[in-house]
């Protein structure tokens, strides 16, 4: 029946009743859950009652009628998973409201589930597909099904209690610090690693890579075998990166103590100094060892040699030499194109140095000179 109809049926005889008394009684029977009312097709919630009610324009739209009765076993069943799933200590009282409440909630945590799947790095998350298949058995239904077929409370809440609530603890709490960090060591020194003794890594790589990594105290031995593993990393980074910088600096002072330093312009002799400066910075600020290395080896194959160009040209625009400019190579840098295979033999010593001689010879007679 329409409010519309109630209204007019108590204002009139024989019962003359005001329309306020008349609403009042709606809204006192809806509230003890005794009858309903529906506005297009949706029941409203006891919250949204008085204003529909007070709203004389949609009486003719508002339908009221008596509330289906349910097992209350089944509705107090009910609102205990919602309690124990939402944690939630005062959900609604009213069965249609507490089923509402309830589908919106069920809804709200398949969405979330989805979200974390989806947009998470972290592969024990897909250990969650199981409880979001439970969640979309559940959703979605019509408010009635709450109160009389809910039935797969107990294996979502087993659900919440082995799978949801520890990977959203890992998620929101500090073990996910721990994990990121971890991995952002194995991925930031991937290349460095080739470096250290053999299954350096695999402690750190192991639990990475464990789908019960969220659980006990796998976060605790994590964090310690991070912290072996960036121990050993900065050694050999340390160790690498001093046996280049000695290398430089070894070369800096030949050079600085040669005649070719001693007879460059003083612009040159700072420009020298400088290049090498800049080359030792860095080595100072690089954390990869096969930069570190390539960084040295480029010095001493490409580097020093253009630095001693550089102060040789120097003394011949001063004019303290007019012989034609000499290009620097290292001997390292030198190909012998003769010289392959294997080395067993003093006959085979003997081949290898009369073509690496040939090859240096050469090379002075093209006009360069070499480093060793």
């Amino acid at each position: 029946v329409t409010m519309k109809t109630i209204v007019d049926t108590y204002q009139a005889k024989p019962y003359g009743w005001d329309l306020a008394s008349t609403e009042v009684v709606v809204a006192s029977l809806i509230g003890s859950s005794k009858i309903t009312l529906t506005v297009d097709g949706n029941v409203l919630k006891r919250s949204e009652v008085a204003a529909a009610l007070r709203n004389t324009q949609k009486h003719g739209h508002e339908i009221l009628a008596p509330q289906k009765t349910f097992d209350e076993r089944k509705v107090a069943s009910f609102r205990k998973f919602v309690t124990d799933f939402f944690d939630e200590g005062n959900p609604p009282k009213d069965p249609l409201e507490l089923a509402r409440h309830g589908a919106d909630k069920l809804k709200g945590k398949l969405n979330e589930l989805r979200a974390t799947v989806s947009g998470s790095r972290y592969p024990f998350v897909e250990q969650l597909g199981g409880p979001i298949s439970l969640l979309e058995q559940v959703v979605g239904k019509a408010d009635d099904w709450y109160l009389a077929e809910f039935n797969l409370g107990d294996d979502l809440l087993e659900a919440k209690d082995n799978v949801i609530d520890p990977i959203q603890a890992f998620l929101n709490g500090a073990q996910r610090a721990i994990y990121d960090d971890a991995s952002a060591l194995i991925s930031t020194h991937s290349s460095n690693l080739s470096y250290l003794a053999q299954s350096s890594d695999d402690a750190v790589k192991g639990v990475l890579t464990d789908p019960n990594a969220f659980r006990g105290n796998k976060m605790a031995q994590l964090k310690q075998a991070t912290d072996d593993l960036r121990d050993q990393i900065e050694s050999v980074v340390a160790t690498k990166r001093a046996l280049v910088a000695d290398a430089i600096a070894e070369r800096r002072s030949e050079l600085v103590a040669s005649d070719f330093y001693t007879k460059a312009t003083p612009e040159a002799q700072a420009r020298v100094t400088q290049r090498i400066d800049e080359t030792l910075a860095r080595v100072a600020s690089e954390t990869q060892v096969a930069l570190i290395l390539q960084i040295g080896s480029n010095f001493e194959a490409s580097d020093y040699p253009e630095l001693l160009d550089l102060l040789t040209a120097s003394q011949q625009r001063s004019g303290d030499d007019a012989s034609p400019p000499k290009q620097t190579v290292s001997i390292k840098t030198i190909a012998v194109p003769e010289a392959s295979g294997v080395i067993e033999s003093e006959s085979d010593v003997d081949r290898y140095l009369a073509a690496l001689r040939g090859a240096l010879v050469q090379t002075l007679n093209d006009g360069k000179r070499i480093i060793l």
